[in-house]
């Protein structure tokens, strides 16, 4: 036999559906709850009044009866009870009873009208009791509410017993009314809820709803472009819309950014190997040749370089890579860098001046190698759009627990349109700026992880066509660093690159132009 497996699925339940069950749950205890008491209080109430009146009656006829001994021939004396006219005392509907127990055994005395030919105790169970009893009793099928009040000797003696009673048909008929209208309006109660409910749920899930069908729509067709509308409060739903479109605007960017990652890259990636086999052609061609075999080694630096770049971002957004920190004297890096950036400018024959300003010893928690990197990598960039005859100045010192550390140029500048996007990978701003060098815009976005990454941060400030300053903060690691201003470097050392600019191109040491490039 075949099962349709299909037909055995459990079918989710809805949140609508929930949200009703729930509410309906809730509804139904809540009746109830209201209900009963109100139920039980109206009983009380009645039960209580009759249970006042029944009191009352006793204590009148107790207070108008006189009780007499009376001997008998040959016998033990008796109590004889004048009472007065029972009918007078008692309400409308009520019944009484007097029993005689001098003797220990219940004996009928007197009764009211109403009674004159029911001679059996209203509630047997009662009589004889020490103190006023109430009881509920059927009698002929009647229910009658019954109060039995023992009545006392001069000595402390059991005299007798009254017993007062009134029917509780009354209160049965009003408390079935009251039961019957309780469950009529609690269904129709239920039933409009329910009704109300299922509106309320639909004008509350429809924003859900429409998130719903936007999701399965981008799944569908891979249209970003979809937003939701939203004209109500900024209450749960709008924040969630809010969010959604949001999420969107977030998604949309990231996937822009990956397609022109994708392209770059494989632009980036193109352009070298183009070279490359132009140049390998040319040796086959034509036998090996310095030139050509220079400009593959040439081609290959920059694509080890690129896939380089590219590993380091890459393990960075996903967590593999990690730095070690420790205790590190940031003046003493930058002053490496001012020397490596010094001699990257000669090795590329630039005319241009590089100088520390504001410097200060300063301490931190931190990767030298990383920040080193990060600072060849910003003056990297600034000694490629700085003009010759222009100049690169370092600044670091201390501002309100912060290291601050600076690199500014007096190059072209960046456009205030590039600002908002010169993190970004690849994006390298101006419309030439590759051809000004051989980099393939990731260096900035390497020095911003490598700032957040020693939890500080990293911001550009440009002035198109004079100049743009990087700033760069870092959590000082002791407060009581000593502040204390190193003297200013020599003027020699500090315009190392006139000096060079001075010095015949024969005294160069043939070295200088193989110094390590700075990473970018």
């Amino acid at each position: 036999m075949i099962h349709d497996k299909a037909s055995r699925a459990v079918i989710p339940m809805t949140l609508r559906t929930k949200l009703i069950l729930w509410y309906c749950g809730l509804l139904v205890i809540l009746v109830v709850f209201i209900g009963g008491a109100a139920f039980a209080t109206m009983r009380w109430t009645l039960v209580s009044e009759i249970d006042r009146t029944l009191g009352d009656t006793a204590e009148q006829v107790i207070r108008n009866s006189r009780a007499f001994l009376v001997g008998e021939f040959s016998g033990p004396q008796a109590i004889q009870v004048r009472l007065p006219s029972l009918d007078i005392f008692r309400a409308s509907g009520v019944y009484v009873q007097v029993w005689d127990q001098l003797q220990g055994e219940p004996r009928f005395a007197a009764s009211s009208t109403n009674l004159s030919e029911f001679h059996e105790p209203l509630d047997a169970r009662t009589l004889g009791a020490q103190e006023p009893t109430f009881n509920n009793v059927t009698v002929d099928e009647t229910d009658l509410r019954v109060l039995t009040r023992p009545v006392f000797g001069l000595q402390g003696q059991l005299f007798g017993s009254i017993q007062v009673a009134a029917s509780l048909q009354t209160v049965n008929q009003a408390t079935d009314r009251l039961l019957v209208i309780m469950l009529i309006g609690g269904g129709l109660s239920i039933l409009l809820s329910v009704a109300v409910g299922l509106w309320l749920s639909s004008m509350a899930l429809n924003p859900i709803k429409k998130v719903t069908l936007a999701a399965e729509r981008i799944a569908a067709t891979d249209d970003l472009g979809t937003r939701l509308s939203w004209n109500g409060p900024m209450d749960e739903l709008g924040q969630l819309t809010s969010v959604f479109n949001r999420m969107m605007d977030r998604l949309e960017h990231l996937f822009n950014v990956q397609r022109r990652f994708a392209a770059d890259v494989s632009h980036e990636l193109r352009t070298p190997l183009t070279a490359m086999r132009g140049n390998i052609e040319i040796i086959q061609r034509y036998g090996m040749d310095d030139d050509a075999l220079e400009a593959v080694h040439s081609e290959v630096e920059r694509m080890s370089r690129l896939v380089n770049d590219l590993l380091l971002l890459a393990r960075a957004d996903y967590g593999g890579l990690t730095l070690e920190l420790a205790v590190l004297d940031l003046d003493t890096v930058v002053m490496e860098a001012y020397r490596e950036t010094q001699a990257f400018i000669r090795g590329k024959e630039r005319d241009l001046n590089v100088v520390i300003d504001r410097f200060e010893p300063v301490r931190v928690n931190g990767n030298s190698d990383r920040i080193k990197q990060l600072l060849l990598n910003l003056t990297s960039n600034a000694i490629k759009f700085t003009p010759d005859g222009g100049s690169i100045t370092l600044s670091l010192y201390q501002d309100n627990g912060r290291a601050i550390l600076k690199v500014k140029d007096s190059g072209i500048g960046i456009s205030p349109e590039d600002v908002q996007q010169i993190f970004e990978r690849f994006f390298q701003a101006g419309p030439n700026s590759a051809a000004r060098g051989d980099g393939f815009g990731l260096g900035l976005s390497i020095a911003k992880w490598i700032v957040e990454a020693h939890g500080g941060s990293i911001s550009v400030s440009s002035d198109y066509g004079k100049g743009t300053t990087f700033s760069i903060s870092l959590p000082v690691l002791h407060a009581d660093t000593l502040k204390m201003r190193i003297p200013e470097l020599p003027k020699r050392r500090r315009n190392l690159s006139d000096i060079v600019r001075r010095t015949p191109q024969k005294d160069t040491p043939p070295t200088a132009s193989r110094k390590r490039q700075p990473e970018r």
